[in-house]
């Protein structure tokens, strides 16, 4: 049985603490990440959270340029179990919702929404126009398609609010809450790297 594979999107906007804490768990558990940041992404991510994208990518197994549109993770016939954006911002939600692929973060989720895998957007920004919630309507009737509840994050989540989030997305993935055995756990070289 190989290891869950899920495809992990970061757009700009609050919230980047909720996409690496995620990438952690996820490496904790054994899990296969595909990793693609937008360019906007990579440049608040520091701001956010202390660190560089690279630090991001070596959380993930694999990493992919946004502007690659031709990535395997932009084809249907590459197999995962689904794909989490977090944070998504408002213009990555309208992309999305409206099948436009801007970078290689919409042509993911478009190629997840055309295979009927689930697809979490956890929103870094809270919708306040009717055409905001139009895309959220429309998103919600795709099949396979999982929403989590809509929240504005702050900057400065608190350490509580960042895992209980991250454990329920693991959940609507049916990816196991404990850790994997020890030697999943990141090198101490990589330890180093990160905080």
């Amino acid at each position: 049985m190989r290891p869950a594979r899920i495809v992990v999107g970061m757009t700009e906007g609050p919230g980047a603490v909720f996409g690496i804490r995620l990438l952690e768990m996820l490496r904790e558990r054994g899990a296969q990440t595909h990793l693609v940041m937008s360019r906007r992404a990579e440049r608040s991510l520091l701001s956010q959270t202390g660190r560089e994208p690279e630090d991001a990518r070596r959380l993930a197994t694999h990493a992919y340029d946004s502007d690659n549109m031709a990535a395997r993770i932009s084809s249907g016939s590459f197999i995962t179990n689904g794909m989490v954006v977090a944070p998504c911002n408002l213009e990555s939600l309208a992309a999305i919702a409206t099948g436009l692929a801007f970078n290689l973060v919409h042509r993911a989720a478009d190629v997840t929404v055309k295979e009927g895998r689930p697809l979490a957007l956890l929103l870094g920004e809270a919708p306040w126009t009717p055409l905001h919630f139009e895309h959220l309507g429309r998103l919600s009737t795709i099949r396979g398609m999982v929403l989590p509840p809509v929240r504005a994050f702050s900057l400065d989540a608190d350490a509580g609010t960042v895992e209980t989030t991250v454990r329920a997305l693991l959940d609507g993935f049916g990816i196991a809450g404990q850790p994997s055995p020890p030697e999943v756990v990141p090198d101490p070289a990589l330890k180093a790297v990160l905080r």
